[in-house]
C-alpha cells in the first residue's frame, strides 16, 4: 500500500527543529494481538457476477479449510453488509446466524485438524449500503466500487475494482479477513452485456485460465491463484482498459492495463518493471514467486496504490503522456507496490501491529531502486523527504513501529510505520553491513515464504546471519516510540577539538539511544572522517588538530533517524554548502540560511544579505537540480542589491536548466520582472516539453496583462491539463466575467480526485467576485461534488468553496445537509466547527 500524498519537495520543518524535545504519549489504545487462528483458509473459490445498476455483486462462495489445532463445530467468516441467501456442505443447509458484519455458521458436526471440508455460501455484496470508514492512507473502506456503473458521465469511463486493505475485502466476498490467513484462489468473474464486449477486461490474482462467452449472452473469465496469499491481497478489476503485455520480458507475463488514450503511454510510464524485477531478485536472492505481475491505473481509486498479489491497481495519476512525463515518472510507487510482494505478499505481517513489516520494507525499496537506477543523489532526496515526513508527523505524535496498542488499525498507516521504517531499515544496513543485510533478508523471505512474520522473526534472522545480538537495535528503534535528540558543543583549544553531544529526548517514553555514527571534520579545506558511539546521556569526544575547524558536521551520511541541533554561524553554513559532498547537507544550509518564520512579516529577505545572495546565485548553478529548484524558490521576486545578477541567474535555469521543475519555478519567481526579454523567454517557454513550464511561462505572461492576454487564454482554455486549466483559470477568476462560468463547469466536470482538489479553491475565488446569479448556478455543482464524490478530501475542498457562499441561502441550506448527512469519521470531526451555518 502506498500512501495517498501529494508529494512534498521539501517537508523540512525549521521551527520544529529550534524546539526542545516535548513528551508526547504514545496512543493507549486496547491490546491488538494477532487474531486467533480457530480455523485456516485453505482454498477460496468465487463465482461472481457484478450487477451494474445496483452496483452489487452476486456472489457464491466456496470456502475450503480445516479447524487450526483444536476441534471446531462452526466457522466464523467475516461478511459486511450482505443478503446471505443460502449456507451449504456437500449439498445439504447448514444453520447460520448472521449479524451483517460475521457470518456463523453451524458445521453439524465437529472437525479435527486432520479434516478439511468445505462450505458454500449463496449471497448478494452491497457495498454502498456499508458505514464509510477510512483513514489518511486508505480513504474507504467499503471494499467493492463501481465507476459511473449507469455510464451517465460520459466523462468517465465504467470501471469496477476492489481494495481489500485492511478488512474491505469481506464487504463483497466471505473470508476470515485477517492477513494472518493465507488462502490460494480461483475466481470466475461473469459479465453481462454491455460489459461482455471485448474492450471490457477483467483483471484478478493469478492467471486468466480461460474466457468464455456463455449461451446466454454473457461472458465468464476465470483466473487462478495456485499459491497462498493473504484475504486482503484479492482484488478484481472490469473495465475498458488496453493491455499492454512488455515485450522487454520473458520469464513470465509483465502486462500493464491502463485507459485507451493512455495505451501509447504505458511502456513510458511502467516500462522499467522488468529491471525492478531482476533487481529486487538480484538484491534479495529470492526470485519473485507469482504466476504474472500486473499493473492496473483506475479511476476514484481510495489510496495511492495497492499491492494485490500479481495484481497491483494504482490510483489513476500514474496515467501520463510524455508532456507530464517530462516532469517525472512514478518509479517510486512502481518499485514500492513491486517490493511488496516479497514484503507484504510472500511474508506477511501476521497482525496490523506488525505493518511495518510490509510497509517498512516498501517504503525502503523506494531508495534501493532510486540509487540503483538514478544515483545517489536523487536516492538521498528520497531519504531527505522521508525523513522530514516523519518529523513533521512526529510533533503530533510519537509511536512504537510495532505497536499493539491503537484505537484503531487504520492508525497504523502513518508516516511511521512507512517513512521512519525505512529510514531504521536503511541505519539497520549499515548498522550490519550490506552482506549480513541482504543475507539476513533472504534468510528471512525464505524461511517464511507463504507465512505470516513478525519483527522478531526479522531480527531472529539478522542475529543468525551476524552472530550478534541485536536485541538493543530492535528495542530502541522497532519497539519504543520516539526518537534521539542530539545537542552538540564543540571547543577548540591547545590544538585539540572536544566535541559534546547530549541526547536531551525526554525519556519518560523513549530511551537513551545506541548510535553508531560518523563525524566530518574539515580544516584547512582537508577533509576527515571520525567513527564515534554515542550510548549515554552525555557522550564526550576529542581529537587533535592542529588549526581550528572550518567545518563539523554529525552523521553526514544522514543515516541518522533523529535530530540534531547544533548551534551554528552563517559563516558555518556558508561552508557548509560549498564543500558538502551529499544532498541534504546543502539543502539543510540552504534552508537555514533563508529561515522566515511563517507569517513574521518583519524578517527581512535574507537574500539581501550579500553573502547568502551570492550562495544562492551559485546554488542555482548547483549540480543536483533539487538543490537548484530550492534556491531559485528563494529567489522569488527578488527586488533588491544584485538584481540583474539575481535575474541574469534566472534566466539561465530557464533557458538551459535540464529538469522542468527548476525551470518553471525560475518562470514564477521572476514572472513579476516584467520587461522584454523576460516576455520572449516565458513565450519561448509556451512551447516546451512540459506541462508543468507551459503553465508556468502561461501564468507569468498572464499576470503581466499584456494586450494579447485575452487571446493567449482563449487560446490555452481548451486543454485539460491542470496545470495549464489553473493558469487560464487564475486569469479567468479576476475577471470574474459571467461568461467564463460554463467554461469552469465544463472542465471542473472532467476533472477527479487531486486535480479536482486542485481547482477548486481557484473556481471558489472566480465565485466571490462573480454575482449571485452566478453563485446560484454553481450550487448544482457544488452540492454533487460535496455529497457524492468519492473521495472525502475532494468533499472537503467542496465544502470549503461552497462555504464562501453561505450568503446565499440555499448555499447554507447545502451546508447543513452536508453536516448533518456526512458518513465519514474525519468530514464529521472537522464540521464540527461548521456547525453554526
Amino acid at each position: 500500500m502506498r500512501l495517498l500524498s501529494s508529494l512534498i519537495w521539501l517537508c523540512f520543518a525549521l521551527g520544529a527543529w529550534a524546539q526542545q524535545p516535548t513528551t508526547i504519549a504514545p496512543a493507549q489504545g486496547k491490546y491488538n494481538p494477532e487474531r486467533t487462528k480457530k480455523n485456516d483458509l485453505i482454498h477460496t473459490k468465487l463465482e461472481l457476477r457484478p450487477n451494474w445498476a445496483k452496483q452489487e455483486m452476486y456472489g457464491v462462495a466456496t470456502i475450503t479449510f480445516r479447524p487450526h489445532f483444536y476441534p471446531q463445530s462452526t466457522l466464523e467468516l467475516d461478511a459486511k453488509g450482505f443478503d446471505v441467501q443460502m449456507v451449504r456442505m456437500k449439498g445439504q443447509d447448514l444453520k447460520f446466524d448472521y449479524d451483517k458484519r460475521l457470518l456463523k455458521i453451524d458445521l453439524g458436526k465437529t472437525l479435527t485438524r486432520k479434516d478439511s471440508a468445505q462450505v458454500q455460501i449463496v449471497y448478494i455484496a452491497k457495498p454502498n449500503e456499508i458505514p464509510l470508514g477510512g483513514s489518511e492512507a486508505i480513504t474507504a473502506d467499503k471494499g467493492l466500487y463501481f465507476i459511473n456503473a449507469d455510464g451517465a458521465d460520459p466523462e468517465k469511463p465504467r470501471q469496477i475494482w476492489t481494495q481489500g486493505e485492511t478488512e474491505g475485502n469481506s464487504c463483497w466476498f466471505p473470508t476470515i479477513d485477517t492477513p494472518n490467513q493465507k488462502t490460494t484462489l480461483e475466481i470466475y468473474i461473469t459479465l453481462d452485456k454491455p460489459s461482455t464486449d471485448a474492450k471490457y477486461l477483467t483483471l484478478s490474482n493469478g492467471k486468466l485460465i480461460s474466457s468464455k462467452v456463455n449461451s446466454d449472452g454473457t461472458r465468464t473469465d476465470y483466473w487462478r491463484q495456485n499459491k497462498p496469499a493473504a484475504p486482503y491481497l484479492t482484488m478484481i478489476a472490469v473495465g475498458d482498459f488496453r493491455k499492454v503485455v512488455d515485450p522487454n520480458y520473458k520469464n513470465f507475463e509483465v502486462s500493464y492495463y491502463v485507459e485507451p488514450k493512455f495505451e501509447r503511454y504505458a511502456m513510458n510510464i511502467f516500462g522499467r518493471t522488468p529491471e525492478m524485477i531482476s533487481f529486487f531478485e538480484n538484491l534479495l536472492g529470492v526470485k519473485y514467486q507469482w504466476d504474472k505481475y500486473a499493473q492496473i491505473a483506475v479511476r476514484e481509486y481510495v489510496s495511492g496504490a495497492m499491492e494485490n498479489t500479481t495484481a497491483t491497481v494504482h490510483g489513476d495519476f500514474v496515467q501520463k503522456d510524455n508532456h507530464q512525463l517530462a516532469d517525472d515518472n512514478d518509479d517510486g510507487v512502481i518499485a514500492h507496490e513491486l517490493f511488496h510482494h516479497w514484503f507484504g505478499d510472500l511474508v506477511t505481517a501476521e497482525s496490523w501491529s506488525n505493518l511495518p513489516l510490509n510497509e517498512s520494507f516498501a517504503n525502503y525499496s523506494e531508495y534501493l531502486w532510486t540509487a540503483h537506477k538514478y544515483g545517489q543523489d536523487e536516492a538521498d532526496l528520497v531519504a531527505y523527504i522521508a525523513f522530514n515526513q516523519y518529523f513533521n508527523e512526529a510533533l503530533e505524535k510519537q509511536e512504537p513501529l510495532i505497536r499493539y496498542r491503537y484505537h484503531d488499525r487504520e492508525d497504523m498507516f502513518d508516516s511511521h510505520s512507512y517513512a521512519k521504517g525505512g529510514r531504521i531499515l536503511h541505519l539497520l544496513r549499515k548498522q550490519v553491513g550490506d552482506e549480513a543485510f541482504f543475507a539476513a533478508l533472504k534468510l528471512y523471505l525464505t524461511q517464511n515464504a507463504f507465512k505470516t512474520g513478525e519483527i522478531d522473526q526479522l531480527r531472529l534472522a539478522f542475529e543468525s546471519v551476524t552472530g550478534e545480538d541485536l536485541h538493543w537495535f530492535f528495542d530502541q528503534w522497532f519497539t519504543k516510540p520516539g526518537h534521539p535528540d542530539l545537542q552538540v558543543t564543540q571547543e577548540y583549544a591547545g590544538g585539540n577539538l572536544k566535541l559534546t553531544i547530549n541526547q536531551i529526548q525526554d525519556t519518560t517514553y523513549s530511551t537513551i539511544y545506541r548510535l553508531p555514527l560518523q563525524v566530518e571534520i574539515w580544516a584547512n579545506n582537508q577533509r576527515t572522517l571520525k567513527d564515534i558511539v554515542i550510548d549515554k546521556t552525555t557522550n564526550t569526544f576529542e581529537w587533535s588538530l592542529p588549526t581550528a575547524p572550518q567545518m563539523v558536521y554529525i552523521d553526514p551520511e544522514n543515516i541518522l533517524v533523529g535530530r540534531v541541533l547544533f548551534q551554528k554561524s552563517k559563516e558555518d553554513y556558508i561552508y557548509q554548502y560549498y564543500h558538502a559532498e551529499r544532498v541534504p547537507a546543502r539543502l539543510n544550509a540552504l534552508e537555514i540560511l533563508t529561515y522566515v518564520p511563517d507569517g513574521d512579516s518583519t524578517v527581512v529577505n535574507p537574500a539581501f544579505d550579500k553573502d547568502i545572495r551570492k550562495v544562492l546565485i551559485d546554488a542555482t548553478k548547483d549540480k543536483f537540480w533539487r538543490v537548484r529548484q530550492l534556491a531559485v524558490q528563494k529567489l522569488y521576486d527578488y527586488d533588491g542589491d544584485d538584481f540583474l545578477e539575481v535575474e541574469k541567474a534566472l534566466q539561465s535555469r530557464v533557458q538551459s536548466d535540464e529538469r522542468s521543475y527548476v525551470r518553471a519555478d525560475a518562470i514564477i519567481a521572476m514572472k513579476s520582472f516584467q520587461n522584454s526579454q523576460n516576455d520572449k523567454l516565458f513565450r519561448i517557454a509556451l512551447n516546451d516539453t512540459s506541462y508543468t513550464v507551459q503553465a508556468a511561462a502561461l501564468e507569468a505572461i498572464l499576470s503581466g496583462r499584456p494586450s494579447d492576454a485575452a487571446e493567449l487564454a482563449k487560446k490555452y482554455e481548451s486543454s485539460y491539463n491542470t496545470a495549464i486549466f489553473s493558469a487560464v483559470a487564475n486569469y479567468y477568476s479576476d475577471e470574474a466575467a459571467p461568461e467564463r462560468f460554463d467554461w469552469f463547469i465544463q472542465h471542473l466536470n472532467k476533472m477527479s480526485g487531486g486535480d479536482l482538489y486542485q481547482v477548486l479553491g481557484i473556481f471558489g475565488t472566480y465565485l466571490v467576485k462573480s454575482s449571485p446569479e452566478i453563485q446560484q448556478k454553481s450550487l448544482p455543482l457544488l452540492k454533487k461534488i460535496v455529497t457524492k464524490d468519492s473521495q472525502w478530501y475532494v468533499r472537503f475542498a467542496g465544502f470549503q468553496t461552497l462555504a464562501l457562499l453561505n450568503d446565499l441561502s440555499e448555499a447554507k441550506a447545502i451546508l447543513k445537509e452536508v453536516i448533518a448527512t456526512e458518513k465519514d469519521q474525519r468530514l464529521q470531526k472537522i464540521y464540527q466547527q461548521y456547525k453554526g451555518f
